[in-house]
């Protein structure tokens, strides 16, 4: 199940919140911290108060309410007084808690008391020490939930679940922030009673939160079987990646049992150690796109040559390891021009770089490598045969494809270019310009060269064509073109990255 989270300010706020979180979530918890003007009765009259926990959060666990203990139970009583379906106590107010629970009896009543434990700093190592110490307390549900400080502290709570399980206890639990999100994700498949998500990434009551509607519709935690395979994308950072969203909605149109995850790795030794046995295929990003090599059993000619992986499936040998993003570039440039017999200039000579570089030579093209750090070029070219052009003397090389596989034109820096603005002054005709930057599509050195007569593709292009054969890798399915491009789109439009 999933439960809406929400916080309103006022009565007439919560209810316009509730019937929005009882629409989309299984049940919604009502975080009563602010609200001056509660009327509990009317929205146990207006509402299916059986799918609605009531929660009046302290400030020692993350709350917002300020005023006495006795004044924080009061309406916990009178949400249990008019039979809403749960009430949230933290488990650090043993007088509160016991006070409820005496009050349950007396009333015969049938509302569950969730007792919590959150803490906001880490996983503690003594966590089944803490599920120990709750579980005899006299409530209906236990909640613990930490903060994931790594990625491998899933795996702990994981485990407490199985053992609440064992213990035939019902149980809530996960981590907050980022590492913790694949806990939000998978903790109903664990057995965890439900999952806490905001309305939207606006409205989140706690770090780390995956909005209701990517719950549901991008990971389908409602309606996926739980027998599915897991993959995901591996490297620090990986937010910014849209393959959480390109890959779920494809194993959803295929009717793939599979789902994505994005794993934010600090320590890779540790994250192997402890996820192998987990999942059935991964992306690799920076920085790993290299330190993973040992780890395989198995590196095909082109990864070698390259000596970077960025795509890993689990076979019944172990693990291969295989590199798609010079797939992409191709298929990027291809799309507008041949490569074959073309004098080709790469700026940039790092992984993305190198990748693209041996893509181009394996096509017949002919290489020249412009690099900030010369010394990355003069490798590069040792490795390849490829010309070293200058950083400097860029702008006046003589080619017919110009490649920029550096970050320059990303994200926040959107209005950069990799080439000077002299460039920009003579008839670019005939001349093909890719951009891997696909964050935004249209880049400062596309716009500008376009204008000036050249043929341009873009790094969305290449992302389509290396993610395209990941998934054909990992599935054994062939996707549409047109809906690997819709999906895309529509994965950097929910981003805001598409311009």
């Amino acid at each position: 199940m999933i439960s809406a989270s929400i916080m309103p300010t006022s009565q007439k706020e919560a209810i316009y919140l509730l019937e929005k979180a009882l629409a989309q979530g299984d049940l919604a918890e009502l975080r009563i911290d602010l609200i001056q003007d509660l009327d509990i009765s009317e929205i146990g009259k207006r509402f299916d108060k059986n799918r609605i926990i009531v929660t009046n959060r302290k400030k020692e666990e993350g709350g917002l309410f300020e005023g006495s203990e006795s004044e924080r139970v009061l309406p916990l009583i009178e949400a249990m007084e008019e039979g809403f379906g749960f009430i949230d106590i933290e488990a650090s107010s043993k007088e509160n808690l016991e006070t409820l629970i005496s009050k349950k009896f007396e009333l015969n009543s049938k509302t569950n008391i969730i007792s919590s434990y959150h803490n906001f700093k880490e996983t503690p190592s003594t966590i089944k020490q803490i599920f120990d110490q709750m579980k005899n307390q006299g409530q209906d549900v236990i909640k613990i939930v930490g903060f994931a400080n790594d990625i491998s502290d899933n795996l702990i709570i994981r485990q407490l679940i199985n053992n609440a399980i064992a213990d035939k206890k019902k149980i809530i639990s996960f981590l907050m922030g980022e590492k913790g999100e694949i806990s939000r994700i998978l903790c109903n498949s664990w057995g965890s009673f439900t999952t806490y998500a905001p309305l939207n990434d606006q409205n989140n009551t706690a770090p780390g939160q995956v909005p209701l509607g990517i719950l549901k519709d991008v990971y389908r935690i409602s309606s996926i079987k739980n027998d599915f395979d897991i993959f995901g994308l591996i490297g620090n950072p990986v937010k910014e990646s849209i393959g959480y969203y390109v890959h779920n909605k494809l194993f959803s149109y295929y009717d793939f049992n599979g789902i994505y995850l994005n794993f934010l790795v600090d320590d890779l030794s540790k994250f192997m150690n402890g996820f192998k046995g987990e999942f059935k295929g991964l992306c690799v990003t920076m920085p790993f796109k290299e330190q993973i090599m040992p780890y395989l059993d198995e590196v095909d000619e082109m990864a070698l040559k390259i000596g970077a992986i960025n795509t890993i499936k689990k076979t019944n040998e172990g693990l291969f390891g295989t590199n798609t993003d010079w797939l992409g570039a191709l298929y990027s440039i291809e799309k507008v021009t041949k490569i074959k017999g073309k004098r080709v200039l790469i700026l940039g000579a790092g992984g993305t770089g190198k990748a693209i570089a041996f893509g181009i030579e394996n096509n017949g093209g002919e290489l020249m490598i412009s690099n900030r750090s010369r010394k990355k070029a003069e490798d590069l070219s040792k490795k390849i045969g490829a010309e070293i052009v200058p950083w400097e003397d860029r702008n006046d090389a003589n080619f017919d494809i110009l490649v920029n596989a550096t970050k320059i034109g990303m994200g926040t820096g959107r209005d950069d270019c990799p080439m000077d603005e002299k460039f920009f002054d003579k008839d670019l005709s005939g001349i093909t310009i890719f951009d891997a930057v696909y964050s935004p599509i249209n880049t400062k050195l596309l716009q500008l060269s376009e204008k000036q007569g050249a043929t341009v593709a873009n790094g969305l292009d290449m992302y389509i064509g290396q993610a395209m054969a990941q998934f054909e890798l990992w599935t054994g399915i062939k996707p549409s073109i047109e809906k690997m491009e819709q999906l895309s789109k529509e994965a950097l439009k929910l981003r805001g990255g598409i311009t």
